[in-house]
């Protein structure tokens, strides 16, 4: 039999009522005129552990007759009690904290001398934005002198948010550069994002939380026929991404 928890609370709140209203009357001094009040609400208690227990028979013997008209109902129900479904955490809470490391990362960048720069929480992600003038020289992926000390107070910053992995993406626009240190734009992507990950780790970032990815000019969010918009391309995004749980290690497993 199966009692209701809302009616289990019921009976301990009235009981702890109970127990409190003698406790402090005798810390007081002071007894009852009438002794037989306490009597009279023991008696209401039991009244109620009464009425619980009716009720949860009562509520036992429907489901019992449902159950019977529909035998797929036994099935639920037996679940429902071995398994009770536990609260997830909800989605909205992962994203207010998203918001609450976006707050905190633009203070750290307005500290810095550089403008040029974006953040925004999209897709369960932190984004931060950096573009190509302030970082590299075009064509090239060696990191300006102007950006590093930048680069230098966001690795501090990343060092106290170790719960969320780090993803470094070079991005280009579609102008073609054919070099011997760059054959295409995916080389130069994801050199560019390679220099600003070493950079990071030089800073004392963990390595293994650092992912590295080129994508050249496929992902551009401007438009390549004007120069505004292959500008806003070439660009250097860094993630933060909330690190899942680490399962047991691969070795171990044998």
């Amino acid at each position: 039999m199966i009692i209701p928890e809302n009616l289990i609370s019921e009976l301990e709140i009235s009981e702890l009522k109970r127990l409190r209203l003698k406790r402090q009357s005798l810390l007081e001094g002071d007894e009852p005129e009438d002794s037989s009040l306490w009597t009279m609400l023991d008696i209401m208690t039991l009244v109620l552990a009464f009425f619980i227990m009716l009720y949860s028979n009562q509520t036992h013997k429907l489901q019992a007759v449902e159950t019977k008209h529909d035998p797929s109902l036994a099935a639920q129900t037996v679940e429902t009690v071995k398994a009770p479904a536990k609260p997830a955490k909800k989605a909205h809470e992962s994203e207010l904290d998203l918001l609450t490391i976006e707050d905190r990362l633009h203070q750290v960048m307005e500290k810095s001398d550089i403008s040029n720069y974006s953040i925004k929480v999209a897709n369960n992600r932190l984004v931060l934005t950096l573009g190509e003038e302030i970082s590299f020289l075009s064509g090239q992926a060696k990191l300006l002198d102007y950006i590093k000390p930048a680069l230098k107070d966001m690795a501090v910053f990343f060092i106290t948010e170790p719960g969320y992995r780090i993803i470094v993406a070079g991005h280009t626009d579609n102008t073609p550069i054919h070099t011997a240190q760059f054959p295409s734009n995916w080389e130069l992507s994801a050199a560019r994002a390679m220099s600003v990950a070493e950079f990071l780790i030089d800073c004392r970032v963990a390595p293994e939380r650092i992912n590295i990815e080129g994508f050249g000019q496929y992902r551009p969010i401007g438009d390549n026929t004007h120069f505004l918009g292959r500008e806003a391309n070439r660009r250097v995004e860094i993630s933060l991404v909330r690190e899942a749980k680490k399962s047991q290690n691969y070795y171990e497993s044998f």
